[in-house]
């Protein structure tokens, strides 16, 4: 178990426990690190069971996002892959039979700035699944020199899944005027209806 999963499974958790109010008021990143602060003082409880299906699901989910937007057609077996994640084994692209060079950039999840970004520069197809630090930052450097793929696949009755795809609908046109109205959209419902929403920008990927 790394730090930044705990995090967001604490900031998932919450989200369900109909907090949205408090998190919001006091920012994703300050509510996430104040969470996990009380988890390794002991000072609160930890299912580790339910931590564990919830990593499960998470796996399952981020492999049906890589799978469908391949489908879709906005991965070219080819191209570079930069991916976004909280953690290295946890991909939306793993296991799709990619042939190009990916990397990951390894961010916490939420709506805020870090001081430095990973990366100075994005050359090649940047692929999003979720809200992520820094995000912004990313989605303006690819603008520039790649492309990319971004959005989220999740339970339509979350409301954590509800506040992600908000997000991407406000952020929906400020990426097409980034684009020059090149930023195409879907909105979809797969698998026992379940939510999944993707903004999708095609140049001319880096090849490996």
């Amino acid at each position: 178990m790394t730090e930044n999963l705990i995090k967001r499974y604490l900031l998932e958790k919450a989200y369900e426990e109909g907090k949205e109010e408090k998190i919001i008021s006091i920012g994703e990143k300050k509510y996430q690190d104040m969470m996990f602060d009380l988890l390794i003082r002991e000072k609160m409880m930890f299912d580790e069971s339910d931590f564990e299906y919830w990593l499960k699901t998470l796996k399952v989910r981020k492999t049906i996002f890589g799978s469908y937007i391949k489908e879709q057609g906005y991965l070219a077996d080819d191209d570079k892959m930069i991916e976004v994640t909280e953690d290295s084994n946890i991909s939306c692209i793993n296991g799709l039979y990619l042939f190009g060079k990916n990397e990951k950039i390894i961010e916490t999840v939420g709506d805020s700035y870090c001081t430095k970004p990973s990366l100075s520069a994005i050359n090649g197809h940047l692929i999003i699944d979720g809200m992520y630090a820094n995000e912004l930052i990313y989605l303006a450097r690819s603008c520039a020199n790649g492309s990319f793929t971004i959005g989220y696949y999740g339970d339509r009755d979350s409301l954590y899944t509800k506040r992600v795809i908000s997000y991407y609908k406000k952020l929906k046109t400020v990426l097409r005027d980034m684009t020059n109205n090149n930023c195409e959209v879907v909105e979809d419902s797969i698998l026992n209806k379940n939510k999944i929403y993707v903004l999708n920008y095609k140049s001319t990927p880096t090849k490996r």
